[in-house]
Formats: structure tokens, C-alpha cells, sequence
């Protein structure tokens, strides 16, 4: 599939960036990894979506420096948002690197102008929650205090009665993102902003896409069928969620918008219209999607990898848009083990991942990965093109589409290992983090927002990251580090390849509701790169993806707002006795 310029040329740079890096400086004589084929139907971006990519990698070529940093007025930028947020994607136009931001509940198009973001324009949507009053910056830059208070005295109380008081939901600012925001995104070619949440879908179009200081359409939305949702099936399953709604979004390689719902259905639409033309019902009684999913070239340009709690499939969009199940199609489904119901951040039983591709290039195996739902989750490798000739299922799996399946074990203190992440991949380097404290106290709410604010602030948080890598010659996982010390929250982790590190926001297991951007080595798990956040909320990422720029410059949203950290206006650190007991 050919590539516009544009993108060639970005993604030559992106190889030129990280080949340089590794030649000057400790990651000496690595080179990039095979990447995903460009889609043609959407920003021709090494970012274009949620999870980065189609296949969702997450993870890019760019270097990271390494080092120990502490963070000075002119290294960070925060703009708040009006409630949580998480999508975060861009495009090079005019010569100028561009972002859309999803705010919470408005669009927001940022550029970055002499080191600093600034807004060059926004689109509202419509806030159709009860008893909803916006907030001001100011107002929320206050809110983000009062928590740091609650948080520091350790008053969960406190916090929740006060998240409860406030006129913007702050108590179910996860949830409301899912109901009328949005947590999946895509940025179409001429940079429109697809989006979904409760049970309607939206595109935000640029009013002259060749200017990078255009204006925003407003929202322009369609309702899907009260059909394609079934508020009974999940009455009887174990969410947290009170009814069906859409949930994951993408577009297929032969350029049909995708979402899937909570209840098992997958629906194509066009993607000029916004309206449905085909879905598909999962067949289980009780089986449900709690994940987006990625898509791929094969098949034509239709293939749709989606997880539910119970299996894995490739289905294939045609090219009139109809989904199709059978074999003679090129879909496939598979088994896995679904495990058991797990607490908060966990949304229910089955993988919490969405799906991952892996091996891009022409002597690697194609796989798709997930993590499954046992107690001690297994990293479950698919083949997601065609199985090997005279390949049979492998001890202890559910099917011979299964390439390979090995526990995530990260000691006999850690009884449930289980992330809501997905797996981050870069070449063979698969990178999975443990979302579930270890013999956690009841908690007061069970909200997704509250939870991932007190977790690793006012109480222990899970421990436990794990590195594994594919063996590309005997097809299997190799368990490369797990590190027990570190707890990730609920941010969703990144590969920089070009710094050849792993990235997570969270903590170190002996300084609780102190902060860090921890960067471990791919290939030893040490630490190589710190950033102390410290006690602050605003840069609690919760469920929003890590992303960085081609200087490696760190960007995420999250809970307060859209930061922006800079190390090269950072102090470095060289003897911060947390860090250096952690080098491992």
C-alpha cells in the first residue's frame, strides 16, 4: 500500500531521530522496529489515534533522553480541561506540528509556539449529563488543589464528599468521558476528528485542512439505532457500566468507521454520512466488548481484531462495508481464558487490553496480543494471518490459533496480577503493567476516576511491571524483567524505541503520593529515565495514553488537564537518593 510523501518523509525522520540517538549515546546499534502500514483514509501521523496507531501499538521510534529530572516552571505547560480527558492525536500541516485534544467536553486544536502549547481553536459538544455546570480553568486549576489536600491527609472521605459537591461531576468524571465525551478517537485524512460516546458518533471536520491556524466545524452527530443496544445483557454482567453504550472506534483499511458496543455488536458506517451500514452480535449470552480493537491491511483492508471477555476475532469488513465471520472470508475467532470478576480499575472479567499487533515485517511472526483474564494473566499471542503449516495447539490453550500463551507471574506476593492497559509493543518487546493492589481495604467508591486517584496516594497501589519478548525462531514468549517495585496506576504505558525504554506514570513502591515518569531499559528493566511529578493530581495521567513528539518531549492528558513536559529545560539529577535506589 503506498504512502503520501508526507508520510514517507515523517517516518524516515522518525527512523533518522532514533538511529542517531542510539549511535550517540548508551543504546549504541539499535535501530527502529518494523512498523504498521500507513492507513490511507486516515492523518498520515505516527499518532492518528487513541493507542497511537492501527495497531495499536503504543509505542514510537522517537528518542526519550535518558537521565534523572527535575521538573523547573519553564519544563512544564498544563491547560486545564473541563473534565477528565484522553485522546490526544496530531498531524504535520503547513510545516507545523499540530494536536487535537479532546478536553473533556470540547475539541481543541493546539500548536506548539515557542516552547509553550497554545490554542488556535476549539469546538464545544453539547453536555447532555443531569445536573452538569461547567467549571473556568482557574476553578479547576483550584479543584486539582483542594485534591492534593485530601490526597496529602490521606481523608478518602473527604475527597469523595467533596468530588460529590462539585457542579461538574467530578465524582464520575471517568464515566461521564464514556457516556458524552470521548476515550476513542481517530483522526481522519484532512485531520477530522472522529469520535463516540454514549450511543451517538461525531466528526469535528477543519474548516481549511491545508492551514494549520483553521478553524473547527461545530460537531456534527448521528444517533445510532436503539437496536444495536441491549441494556438487559448488561444489567446481567459484573460492570461497572449502567447500560449499553459504544464503546471502541477505528477505521479499516478500506476505509469504513468502526465501533463496537458494550453489548458484543461491531457496526461499520460510512464515514463521510455517519451513517450504519452493517453490525455484527457476538453469540455468547453474556460475552461483551470492553475494549477498542485494532485494524490491519489484511483481508483486503477489513480486518478487525476485537477482543471480548470470552474470545478473540478477526472479522472482515468488505468493500461495501458488510462484516463478515467466515473463514472463507479471512476471519477467524478463538477462545481464551476469561478468568474471573477484578476490582476497579478492571471493568469486568476477560482481557483488559485492546488488542495488539506485532511483526510487521517480512521473516516476523504476525501476531495479535492480548493479556486474559486469569487471576494471574497470561500474555496471549494469535496468529493473526495464517497459521503455520502443520501447527498444533499447544499445551493449555483454547485453540491452535493461539501461538503462545505464558503467566505474567511477578512473585508469590503478588496473588492477582491483571492490567486494564493495553500491551504496549515495539518489535519483539511486549510491555504489560498490574493494575490491582495486592489485599486492598474495601473502598468507599467504586468509581474509575476516585479509585485511580487514591490508589498509590492515600493507600498502596498495585505493583508489579513485566518486559517480555517474542523468540522469533521457536515462536514463543521469553519472560524478559519484572520489576515489583513500581506501580503504575492507570495511564496507559509507552515503548520509546529510539530510548530504548519502557515509560510509565506512577510510583516507586517505597514513596507512596509521590509521582514519577519512570523510563526502564527494554532490555534490562533498570531504571534510565525519572521525572518527579511529586504530589500534584494534574499530573495523575489517569486512563489517558503516554504520548511524545519527535524531540521527545512528553505530552499526555488525564485528570486535570493537557501537560506538556519538556527535559531539555529540566534540571538533571544525579544523586536523588529515590531514583538511585531504584537503578536496579
Amino acid at each position: 500500500m503506498r504512502c503520501s510523501s508526507r508520510f514517507a518523509l515523517t517516518a524516515i525522520a522518525a527512523s533518522l531521530i532514533a538511529t542517531t540517538a542510539c549511535a550517540n549515546g548508551p543504546v549504541a546499534g539499535h535501530v527502529a522496529a518494523s512498523a504498521p502500514a500507513p492507513n490511507p483514509f486516515l492523518a498520515q501521523s505516527y499518532n492518528n489515534q487513541t493507542h497511537w496507531n492501527d495497531a495499536a501499538t503504543d509505542s514510537v521510534g522517537f528518542t526519550v533522553p535518558r537521565g534523572n529530572f527535575e521538573m523547573t516552571p519553564e519544563s512544564v505547560q498544563v491547560i486545564p480541561n473541563e473534565s477528565v480527558s484522553l485522546p490526544l492525536v496530531m498531524d504535520h500541516v503547513g510545516g507545523q506540528d499540530i494536536y487535537w485534544w479532546w478536553a473533556g467536553f470540547s475539541l481543541r486544536k493546539v500548536a506548539v509556539e515557542n516552547g509553550k502549547l497554545t490554542e488556535i481553536a476549539r469546538t464545544d459538544i453539547p453536555v447532555r449529563l443531569p445536573n452538569y455546570t461547567p467549571v473556568t480553568p482557574t476553578e479547576r486549576q483550584a479543584q486539582a488543589e483542594k485534591v492534593k489536600a485530601f490526597l496529602a491527609a490521606r481523608d478518602e472521605a473527604g475527597l469523595l464528599a467533596y468530588m460529590k459537591s462539585q457542579p461538574n461531576r467530578m465524582v464520575s468524571f471517568a464515566e461521564d468521558q464514556v457516556a458524552n465525551g470521548a476515550v476513542y478517537a481517530v483522526l481522519g485524512r484532512d485531520d477530522t476528528f472522529y469520535g463516540c460516546s454514549g450511543r451517538q458518533i461525531f466528526r469535528i471536520d477543519q474548516i481549511d485542512p491545508k492551514s494549520p491556524t483553521s478553524g473547527m466545524t461545530p460537531l456534527r452527530a448521528a444517533t445510532l439505532p436503539a437496536s444495536l443496544f441491549d441494556n438487559e445483557k448488561i444489567k446481567r454482567g459484573k460492570t461497572r457500566l449502567p447500560a449499553d453504550i459504544l464503546f471502541g472506534m477505528g477505521m479499516t483499511y478500506n476505509g469504513y468507521l468502526v465501533v463496537n458496543t458494550l453489548g458484543g455488536k461491531v457496526v461499520t458506517l460510512d464515514r463521510n454520512s455517519l451513517q450504519v451500514i452493517d453490525s455484527y452480535t457476538v453469540s455468547g449470552a453474556d460475552e461483551m466488548f470492553m475494549n477498542s480493537f485494532a485494524t490491519g491491511p489484511e483481508a483486503g483492508g477489513g480486518a478487525v481484531y476485537v477482543a471480548s471477555n470470552t474470545t478473540m476475532y478477526r472479522l472482515v469488513v468488505d468493500i461495501h462495508g458488510k462484516i463478515h465471520d467466515d473463514e472463507a472470508s479471512g476471519a477467524w475467532r478463538a477462545n481464551y481464558d476469561r478468568g474471573v470478576v477484578m476490582p476497579a480499575p478492571k471493568i469486568a472479567d476477560g482481557t483488559g487490553s485492546t488488542p495488539t499487533l506485532m511483526g510487521f515485517g517480512p521473516d516476523e511472526d504476525k501476531l495479535v496480543v492480548i493479556t486474559d483474564g486469569a487471576r494471574k494473566m497470561r500474555m496471549v499471542a494469535f496468529w493473526r494471518d495464517n497459521i503455520p503449516a502443520g501447527w498444533k495447539a499447544k499445551p493449555g490453550t483454547q485453540s491452535p490459533r493461539i501461538a503462545d500463551q505464558l503467566a505474567v507471574d511477578m512473585g508469590p506476593k503478588l496473588e492477582s496480577v491483571q492490567s486494564e492497559q493495553s500491551v504496549s509493543a515495539f518489535g519483539d518487546y511486549a510491555f504489560v503493567v498490574n493494575n490491582i493492589p495486592t489485599n486492598d481495604s474495601p473502598q468507599i467508591e467504586r468509581g474509575g476516576g476516585f479509585t485511580s486517584l487514591i490508589n498509590g496516594a492515600t493507600r498502596p497501589g498495585p505493583s508489579g511491571v513485566a518486559m517480555l519478548k517474542w523468540q522469533q525462531r521457536t515462536h514463543n514468549w521469553k519472560m524478559q524483567w519484572v520489576r515489583t517495585d513500581v506501580s503504575s496506576i492507570s495511564v496507559v504505558p509507552m515503548i520509546s524505541g529510539g530510548g530504548r525504554m519502557a515509560i510509565v506514570d506512577g510510583y516507586f513502591t517505597n514513596r507512596w503520593n509521590d509521582r514519577y515518569h519512570i523510563g526502564m531499559d527494554l532490555d534490562t528493566g533498570k531504571t534510565v529515565m525519572t521525572i518527579r511529578t511529586g504530589t500534584d493530581p494534574t499530573f495523575n495521567g489517569l486512563y489517558s495514553p503516554i504520548k511524545v513528539d519527535a524531540e521527545g518531549h512528553i505530552f499526555y492528558s488525564g485528570a486535570f488537564g493537557l501537560v506538556r513536559l519538556d527535559t531539555s529545560r529540566m534540571k538533571r539529577v544525579t544523586g536523588d537518593a529515590v531514583t538511585t535506589a531504584q537503578r536496579q
